[in-house]
């Protein structure tokens, strides 16, 4: 009985870590980008000056992509006395955020992924 818990429990185990593997698809772009279709998430590999706001490796959903963009954006106005309005006025809107993604993207294709190289 003990033998058959531990080869029923070692089955259990495989079959977790097996169905939790890394799947996802993740598309280089330039090689210095990368878009994961199955998260929508997205990073740098090195320092750039297109999204200087964002750090290297780490993932970014569109939100945080959105609320980087916008600290960066604010911070050379920190302790300015500048209302709210005026900040709202000067920082990125989410559809300009979205746009820079929109056009980092536009040539990933999640149906058919393929790295987009340089030629």
């Amino acid at each position: 009985m003990k033998k058959l818990k531990k080869v029923s429990l070692a089955l259990l185990f495989t079959f977790v870590i097996t169905s939790c593997s890394n799947s996802d698809v993740v598309v280089q772009i330039y090689g210095a980008y990368e878009y994961n279709c199955t998260t929508h998430e997205y990073r740098v590999l090195s320092k750039n000056i297109m999204f200087p706001f964002m750090k290297v490796e780490k993932w970014y959903t569109k939100e945080e992509f959105h609320e980087a963009n916008v600290e960066y954006a604010l911070e050379p106005y920190a302790g300015l006395a500048i209302s709210d309005e005026g900040l709202l006025e000067i920082s990125p809107s989410k559809e300009m955020s979205y746009g820079m993604l929109k056009e980092l993207i536009m040539e990933v294709d999640c149906e058919n992924p393929q790295d987009i190289m340089l030629f």
